[in-house]
């Protein structure tokens, strides 16, 4: 409202002498005219007055509100810029903690991973080595029986070679069991040698 009214007073004033001076147009300069300079001087110290009023209540309060809210935006924006990097610190410090506790969780399922692995192994080693001596004490007692078969046909025969070439080239008569009995001591004293 007061803006308005000071706009229709200025134009009125402005306005007025323009008419009156339309009407007395003389020749020569107005500047050095000293009929003028009352009314020179006179709109001078209105065109100052009024251009304090605009600058003090219109311009000067609209800039100081823009610059106002200038810095406290300014300050807005730099408080939050620190709570983003607070935040962004604490989310830092987040990851690391969780990276840690992962690597920590991730080193103990290894570890559990390996004792496992090595648990199993030494079980399957245990078991295999169980069966493998199973199997080396049957095979032993095969080669064993083996052996005591290969022997007794050995010493058979052998007593059967013996009685015949005692028989073929000597004329003497053995007893079978005599036979037996040489053959037996000669093998013994023969697999104990080796």
């Amino acid at each position: 409202m007061l803006h308005q009214s000071i706009k229709y007073l200025f134009l009125a004033i402005i306005l007025s002498p323009i008419s009156s001076f339309a009407a007395e147009t003389k020749g020569g300069l107005p500047q050095l005219d000293l009929n003028t300079y009352p009314s020179l001087i006179f709109w001078s110290i209105i065109s100052l007055l009024t251009g304090y009023i605009l600058m003090r209540y219109l311009v000067t309060p609209n800039i100081k509100s823009i610059l106002n809210s200038r810095e406290t935006s300014i300050q807005n924006d730099l408080v939050k810029a620190k709570l983003s990097s607070q935040e962004a610190d604490k989310i830092k410090q987040a990851i690391i903690v969780d990276q840690e506790e992962i690597k920590l969780k991730s080193q103990t399922i290894l570890n559990d991973a390996l004792f496992e692995a090595r648990e199993t192994i030494e079980k399957n080693e245990n078991e295999v080595s169980k069966k493998l001596d199973l199997k080396v004490s049957k095979i032993e007692s095969k080669i064993m029986d083996s052996q005591k078969k290969v022997l007794d046909e050995i010493i058979n025969t052998a007593e059967e070679i013996t009685a015949d070439v005692v028989k073929k080239f000597t004329s003497l008569k053995c007893d079978k069991d005599d036979i037996k009995s040489a053959v037996k001591t000669a093998s013994k004293s023969i697999l104990m040698e080796k």
